[in-house]
């Protein structure tokens, strides 16, 4: 049973259910409009003067409301005090019921450096997870796996513990695949290292993607990924070789390729608005995915954390482990309010930022990110200030 906001105790037992607002972003911006849910799939997104509501449907009226697809998150380490190495069903749950709360009804959960074995065993769980989450539930629906590191520059590594980065090998790359079962989708490697550009075709023939981060690439080396088929950047300007009029490096690719899209964590502790402002102007709306790249912390209180076997010091929004930024405690509703704030983003397009572009990018989308007949019935229901009020992750309400 879910409290709705006018009609007190309702439930999506019901055959089908008709949610009606004062606006729905498909992400396009409908006034007025309506969405029809039946079980887990979304039947209808339309204007409500143009749909006649089925026989029997059960009318939801959120007055003063809106609804938005389910955000994505591509880059997400964990949440709730859990982190995704911690490789157990306890911990991968606590993270899906934390971002399910903040309207992240899909991610792909992100493993760390570590040691090969602990590596491989996080793979191998989270392979399993995925596939047990096809049955809906009322958490965030993992959709593949994400693997940061260990194939990462020593000069931009980060927090990643520098002894246990690796030069990228296709053997043992093809062993974390085959740990993975094809379910690995993303993967961020420095493609200046030697013998990246064969992990990279061997990722791109299996559709895994190749993104670019913990770089010191040159445009040049940059340029060469992006020819080879390239077309992501990880925490853009994070952990990246420093762009300069005479070094332009992996930034000025990025931002001059409309090829590539750019992960941005939209916090304003990780990028400056004026920097922000500068990738939305280069970039375009269609260029930008939002990310969180958040850690056990989120969700939670400032204190200590571990994260890939670090203790991070969370304060005041910021992680830190001897003063470098260490993940975030950023959550997507956030980061699309960050991006009205700071750029001046129509709710559309902030939206659109966190779900469409996201869906389209990893060829998701119908299923993911958007609000149309067949979708998934990812629904977020957020106030004029774009808070979110309640969730529902495939149809079922989250608690």
């Amino acid at each position: 049973m879910q409290r709705c906001f006018c009609h007190g105790l309702l439930t999506l037992s019901m055959p089908i259910t008709a949610f009606t607002a004062d606006t729905v972003y498909t992400p396009d911006e409908i006034a007025h409009g309506v969405v029809l849910v039946e079980d887990s799939r979304i039947l209808k997104a339309a204007p409500r003067a143009s749909i006649e509501l089925p026989a029997g449907a059960r009318e939801v009226r959120l007055e003063g409301l809106s609804i938005a697809p389910g955000f994505i998150d591509i880059h997400n380490h964990g949440g709730g005090g859990a982190d995704v190495m911690e490789a157990t069903t306890e911990s991968l749950d606590t993270i899906r019921r934390t971002l399910a709360r903040f309207g992240t009804t899909s991610f792909y959960p992100t493993t760390g450096t570590a040691a090969t074995a602990d590596i491989r065993r996080a793979v191998e769980f989270l392979a399993d997870s995925v596939e047990q989450a096809s049955v809906p539930s009322a958490m965030a629906h993992p959709l593949g796996i994400h693997m940061e590191g260990p194939y990462l520059n020593p000069k931009r590594r980060g927090v990643h513990p520098i002894d246990l980065l690796v030069e990228p090998a296709l053997d043992a790359y093809r062993r974390f695949a085959q740990a993975a079962r094809g379910k690995l989708r993303i993967m961020t490697i420095a493609p200046e290292l030697t013998h990246a550009p064969e992990l990279i075709e061997e990722m791109l023939d299996t559709n895994v993607m190749p993104s670019m981060g913990h770089t010191d690439a040159t445009f040049e080396e940059a340029d060469s990924a992006v020819r080879l088929g390239v077309r992501q950047a990880t925490h853009m300007f994070n952990a990246m070789r420093p762009f300069g009029h005479r070094d332009p490096g992996v930034i000025a690719k990025v931002l001059t390729d409309p090829d590539v899209k750019a992960e941005l964590i939209a916090d304003g502790v990780h990028v400056d608005p004026k920097a922000i402002e500068l990738l939305y102007r280069a970039k375009g709306v269609e260029g930008i995915i939002l990310v969180s790249d958040g850690i056990s912390a989120v969700g939670m209180p400032d204190g200590e954390y571990d994260v890939i076997g670090l203790r991070v010091r969370v304060k005041d929004g910021a992680c830190r482990f001897e003063g470098s930024l260490a993940g975030s405690v950023l959550t997507l509703d956030r980061a699309v309010r960050n991006m009205i704030q700071f750029v001046g983003a129509a709710p559309a397009e902030a939206i659109r930022m966190a779900t469409l572009n996201t869906a389209r990018h990893l060829g998701i989308a119908g299923r993911k990110g958007q609000l149309e007949e067949g979708a998934d019935a990812d629904l977020v229901i957020l106030d004029e200030e774009l808070n979110v009020r309640q969730v529902y992750a495939r149809g079922l309400p989250v608690q």
